[in-house]
């Protein structure tokens, strides 16, 4: 099943866009040159992805934007991985632009033009779904927040966070600004180059209103939660896509003993074993999507689950199987194929571990 979510001649329009940008602006070489900066630069696609109408196409038209669909998030998320963007895409308009349009929150017109990125501080262990152990204590007019949130993917870029906290046995979610004070943040490089950070909270005030009006807020960070795992499984199908690509045209042209590598039977049973691989990936893939245009049930969420899982060890096998083929240079800086490998590695850890991801799935289905 090619791993194609273009339903509409504006998808197609789209997707052909992100295919000229990355060319353009996120070549492997320029990307190179920007994340190994003594001063690593990982926003700079993020002005010309905002001018490309990319976080508008994310939000419904009611919210001030012109897509929202789990096929427009889908579309981009395939257009941009092989380019391996640090841009918090995902994190940001995607999850919390999820989250502040439950709120109504006025801050989405500024996710919109890109002039504010929020990043959700939730996770403060391997479960991604567990309730918040940061506190909120309600004062007069205002919250006061106290704790930590670990190692927050994109926290190192963020202008604004939606921090998970409890109040009272109750999970809320609080808009607060990076630049609050008393909220710290000690920055961390990850595997696949992108950023995050110690988010700490000592004494934190935050104003009434900083408390987003939702009303159901488990049930909204749950979902938000989902459409990011189905973002991260459409990421990893498109990531094996590529991975396989670079693969199958190295066994193509490195010759051994006078002949192609390709032509060695035991290397093309692995070809093999990849190509199937990519092919159950992109089907699980293209499953997600369709189960996230469903109401929010125990069955989306084990479905999307399920999806996350398979994708996961279709693209370990991938990197492994492909580093293995290319010999010592598949780990090399110089060659793409170890940075889809570690790209592949840092999606199995995030909104939560694989294990976590399974505990959860085996809940769902009465076998927890």
């Amino acid at each position: 099943m090619p791993l194609d979510f273009r339903r509409s001649d504006e998808h197609r329009m789209l997707a052909d866009s992100l295919a000229r940008f990355a060319a353009e602006f996120n070549s492997f070489e320029s990307r190179t040159r920007r994340l190994n900066a003594g001063l690593p630069d990982r926003l700079g696609l993020w002005r010309p992805l905002a001018e490309l109408g990319l976080f508008a196409a994310l939000v419904s038209e009611e919210q001030g934007g012109f897509g929202g669909t789990p096929e427009d998030m889908a579309v981009m998320q395939d257009g941009l991985a092989a380019s391996l963007p640090v841009e918090p895409f995902l994190a940001s308009p995607v999850i919390c632009g999820r989250l502040l349009a439950a709120a109504r929150s006025a801050l989405l017109e500024d996710v919109i033009t890109g002039g504010a990125i929020p990043i959700l501080a939730h996770g403060e262990g391997f479960d991604p779904f567990a309730k918040a152990r940061l506190t909120a204590t309600a004062q007069s007019g205002h919250y006061r927040l106290d704790g930590l949130k670990p190692a927050v993917r994109h926290g190192d870029v963020a202008t604004h966070f939606l921090v998970s906290a409890d109040i009272d046995a109750a999970q809320r979610l609080f808009l607060v600004s990076a630049q609050a004070p008393g909220l710290t943040r000690k920055t961390i490089r990850l595997i696949d180059a992108a950023g995050a950070a110690d988010v700490h909270f000592e004494n934190v005030i935050v104003p009434a209103m900083a408390a987003l009006s939702i009303e159901v807020c488990d049930a909204a960070i749950e979902d938000a939660l989902e459409w990011g795992l189905t973002g991260l499984a459409v990421e990893t199908a498109s990531l094996i896509a590529a991975i396989n690509a670079a693969t199958f045209e190295y066994l193509g042209m490195r010759k051994q003993f006078g002949s192609r590598l390709a032509d060695f039977q035991a290397l093309q049973h692995k070809a093999a074993d990849m190509a199937i691989g990519a092919e159950e990936a992109a089907a699980m893939a293209h499953l997600a999507v369709a189960r996230l245009s469903e109401p929010a049930t125990a069955e989306r969420s084990a479905a999307i689950l399920r999806a996350s899982l398979a994708c996961d060890s279709a693209g370990r096998f991938a990197a492994h199987t492909a580093i293995q083929l290319f010999g010592g240079m598949g780990v090399s800086d110089e060659l793409i194929v170890s940075h889809y490998g570690r790209r592949l590695a840092a999606i199995r850890s995030q909104i939560g571990s694989m294990d976590a991801r399974a505990a959860r799935l085996c809940s769902l289905e009465g076998n927890g």
